[in-house]
């Protein structure tokens, strides 16, 4: 009886702890479905979910209700190629040798002082994709809308996309509207489509079927919208609201209402992407992450698409694309997977794009890493994260201005150091974000501190830099 008396115990505790663990198998999320969302030139500040109190974006507002708003995530670089390099990679942009747009690194003209270094004209195929990685661990792969970095070869059926619809090696299409590029440059949109139809709601058309395709596999879809980059159009529906919303066509006033309609698309085709997840019963284990490659453009483009430009302001951020000041880098970030994440979280983690590839590999459960990112996986729990410091590197003159810099960010504290002087300024981004008050001057010692691990980074990644321009003529 007294062995009884005291095994019954025992036995009790044994099965509830086995029946506790069963339990917490049962509520790991299997490998989910990853759609990662990608819009073009889109800056922090043009959502209403981060302060925008002109443009109405009520599916994305919804997104980040439903799962975390990063209020302190970075693209990898200030424009579009290098940032989409370290989106696909996970690697920084210096890995890969795409500091600049592809095609947009020119000879050095008389009038700059720097000749800067030569870059890639394609993300080469000795670094992995995300989609390569993921197809190891069975998932069904999908490349939609602008790529970037590289055509033949190089464009995303031959980078472990099953299925690449208008990717290729353009940066923009010619018009929003049908045909959207070149007459018979890319049937795939093309024969399908007609006289009127938005680029926006063709792309969104095409994912939502492969969606539908996909629902009973495991996919991983990168939907890359072209908007709101130039050629600044929209929908005249759009255009009007925003028209009537203001009182006025004024184009200084920002942001422009025709960048806003174009915003304003692609949330409503966000929207039909998860109303699409919803009515499979597919949503609760898909993770949707919404971001952008660069901030929004605040400077009047090439006279060949300045029309409606400059579009947006970033509000309190200085500058915008081309810049390493927080207005051209510092992106929306949204994550939603309700399978893991609790809705309704703000993160002022300082997170980057390279941080998605390790996050997607981890929660795939594949055994690929890089050594740029890390995985958002404990924040997604509730966690911290360790600090680390943050590096973006232009040794370039952008199209909108920007001169040859490097910026580093850890924990509030960020270090710029411009070439064409070999100066640098210093911010401290909790006190202010908008970056107006240089503290390089009065804290030295930071200053020394964070420029030490700033070299350290640089030499480690073998980073270019721009020389001296010997035709350069100074007026």
């Amino acid at each position: 009886m007294r062995i009884t008396r005291y095994v019954l115990p025992i036995i009790a505790m044994a099965s509830f702890f086995i029946l506790s663990s069963c339990k917490k198998e049962e509520e790991k999320p299997s490998p989910p479905n990853i759609i990662m969302i990608v819009a073009d030139d889109l800056g922090w500040y043009d959502l209403a979910c981060y302060g925008n109190d002109f443009i109405e974006t009520p599916n994305l507002d919804r997104l980040a209700a439903e799962g975390i708003k990063f209020t302190d995530a970075y693209a990898a670089a200030p424009l579009c190629s290098p940032s989409r390099a370290s989106l696909i990679t996970g690697l920084h942009p210096i890995r890969v040798n795409i500091t600049e747009h592809i095609h947009g690194n020119q000879p050095a003209g008389p009038n700059q002082k720097l000749r800067t270094p030569p870059i890639n004209q394609q993300l080469d195929t000795t670094y992995q994709t995300i989609a390569e990685a993921l197809k190891t661990k069975n998932y069904k792969t999908a490349f939609i809308g602008k790529w970037h970095l590289g055509g033949g070869k190089f464009t995303p059926d031959n980078r472990g996309f099953d299925l690449n619809i208008a990717g290729a090696w353009n940066g923009l299409p010619t018009s929003f509207f049908y045909p959207f590029f070149t007459p018979g440059e890319k049937p795939e949109i093309q024969d399908s489509s007609k006289e009127g139809d938005f680029l926006t709601d063709v792309l969104t058309d095409k994912a939502v079927q492969y969606i539908e395709q996909q629902k009973d596999s495991v996919f991983f879809l990168s939907l890359n919208y072209y908007s709101p980059h130039v050629p600044i159009e929209a929908k005249d529906s759009l255009v009007e609201k925003y028209r009537n919303k203001r009182g006025s066509d004024d184009e200084r006033v920002m942001p422009n209402i025709h960048y806003a309609a174009m915003i304003e698309s692609i949330d409503i085709n966000v929207g039909r992407v998860m109303k699409k997840l919803k009515d499979l019963g597919i949503d609760e284990n898909t993770l949707v992450l919404f971001t952008s490659d660069n901030g929004g453009l605040s400077v009047r483009e090439v006279p060949a698409f300045a029309k409606h430009t400059p579009p947006t302001d970033n509000g309190m951020l200085r500058e915008g694309k081309g810049y390493v000041y927080e207005g051209g880098i510092r992106e929306p970030l949204i994550i939603r997977w309700p399978a893991l994440i609790e809705g309704n979280r703000i993160d002022s983690t300082p997170v980057i794009a390279q941080d998605f590839y390790n996050t997607f590999m981890e929660i795939a459960g594949a055994s690929e890493r890089t050594t740029d990112g890390t995985s958002l996986l404990p924040l997604f729990k509730g966690d911290s994260m360790y600090d680390r410091g943050l590096l973006w590197h232009l040794p370039h003159y952008s199209p909108q201005r920007g001169k040859p810099s490097t910026a580093y960010r850890e924990g509030d504290w960020k270090l710029i150091h411009f070439y064409e002087d070999d100066s640098f300024e210093l911010y401290n981004l909790e006190e202010d974000i908008a970056e107006s008050n240089d503290l390089a001057q009065r804290e030295i010692q930071k200053l020394e501190e964070l420029k030490a691990k700033m070299e350290s980074l640089l030499i480690t990644m073998d980073a270019k830099f721009p020389e001296p321009n010997p035709d350069y003529v100074d007026e």
